[in-house]
């Protein structure tokens, strides 16, 4: 079922029944979880003055942003939508007053998650669950974690990276490497040193080394750039395999990365056929064109849909397997469901998982067991793969 309009809510049928008194709005607003969910029913409220109140937000087939209406003799606003099970949506407020307008979390919502942008407001559809190994476990060992400085001829600046050492580390076991796009952000936003722990911890993933990295200028440097597949593959991956005595056979060494950092993966990995076993791509900005005018993504992509449309042209095999997710509630759902095809010809394996969520850290967060425990299976996944 996709996002739509829905029918009036049976909260705000039973509002209007009582005569909308303020001590009515009141109880309702104590009562109730704001956003409402009602079985696939979702009503955002807002209350207060106002010329226009709106939701900035991203779900397909409703109108961006979403208008609330005003309850008839209140000053409570409300819009309905419909959405399916397990779905999950982030938004903001917008209030207009006059010329001026706002954009706020929503005031009735306690539910809100940092971004690298800022914060947001979380409406989690009825199904929505998040996941027991995103939290902390105190009875997970944790990892340590390690900065390294680098110096990197390839990226001209001395390379910052965060390591992470597994509570199992031992010097006579070779373990695979992970490296990590915009380290510090799946650290901070999507809480990976613990979803690390538990997983490894709970053997639904085999032990193994993470290298956050964090780029200087990202985009630049993600958007498909060779000197930076360069630093991953001549002078990051050595380096670490080198001091730390980890395998150091492309069946060890996965790539993975989130947006541009999804780009900046599969580059490396073209760039350096069957160096890399798997690559584990989260909402990559795989933007092409066909009859698209040049430009029309803008300045900053235009390396990248040079790069898409000659792997589109010439589709190679690159790697072992690809784990490749996005949202369907965000804009490169659209690309991404039509690179499967050319993926899958670059791979011997693909495994591509479409999840009810946006452009953002936790979708990424919640599909980490999906992605990690295919690429790295353990024990217990092994046994059990559901």
């Amino acid at each position: 079922m996709s996002p739509g309009p829905a029918r009036g809510p049976r909260a705000l049928t039973r509002l209007r029944s009582e005569g909308s008194s303020p001590e009515a709005i009141d109880q309702l607003l104590r009562e109730q979880r704001i956003p409402l969910v009602e079985g696939p029913i979702c009503t955002f409220l807002w209350r207060g003055e106002a010329d226009w109140v709106a939701v900035d937000h991203r779900m397909p087939e409703v109108p961006i942003p979403l208008p609330l209406r005003r309850l008839n003799g209140t000053d409570l606003w409300y819009a309905s939508v419909e959405l399916p099970r397990g779905a999950r949506i982030q938004y903001r407020i917008l209030v207009r007053r006059g010329e001026s307008t706002e954009s706020m979390n929503d005031p009735l919502n306690p539910r809100v998650v940092g971004e690298p942008i800022g914060s947001q407001s979380v409406l989690e559809a009825d199904g929505y669950l998040t996941p027991d190994w995103a939290y902390p476990d105190p009875t997970a060992v944790s990892g340590e974690l390690v900065d390294l400085r680098l110096p990197s001829r390839a990226l001209r600046r001395d390379a910052h990276v965060t390591l992470y050492i597994p509570s199992r580390m031992r010097r006579d076991r070779r373990m695979p490497l992970l490296v990590v796009h915009d380290g510090g952000d799946f650290l901070q936003y999507s809480s990976m040193a613990t979803v690390l722990d538990n997983l490894m911890h709970r053997r639904l993933m085999a032990d193994c080394v993470v290298a956050f990295t964090h780029p200087g200028d990202r985009l630049r440097e993600y958007g498909a750039s060779a000197a930076h597949s360069r630093f991953l593959t001549s002078e990051l991956v050595p380096h670490i395999e080198g001091s730390l005595r980890l395998r150091g056979d492309p069946r060890g060494r996965v790539l993975m990365g989130a947006s541009f950092g999804g780009v900046a993966a599969l580059c490396a990995a073209v760039r350096a056929p069957g160096f890399y076993g798997a690559l584990l791509l989260e909402s990559p900005s795989l933007r092409y064109t066909e009859a698209t005018p040049s430009g029309t993504f803008g300045e900053v992509f235009e390396p990248v849909v040079r790069f898409v449309n000659s792997v589109r042209a010439h589709p190679k095999k690159v790697t072992d397997r690809i784990f490749l997710t996005y949202g369907a509630f965000e804009p490169l759902a659209v690309p991404d469901r039509a690179m499967a095809e050319v993926l899958e010809r670059m791979c011997e394996e693909l495994r591509v998982t479409e999840a009810l969520d946006g452009h953002n850290w936790i979708n990424w967060r919640d599909r980490l067991l999906d992605g990690l425990g295919w690429l790295f299976p353990g024990e217990a996944r092994l046994i059990y793969p559901g």
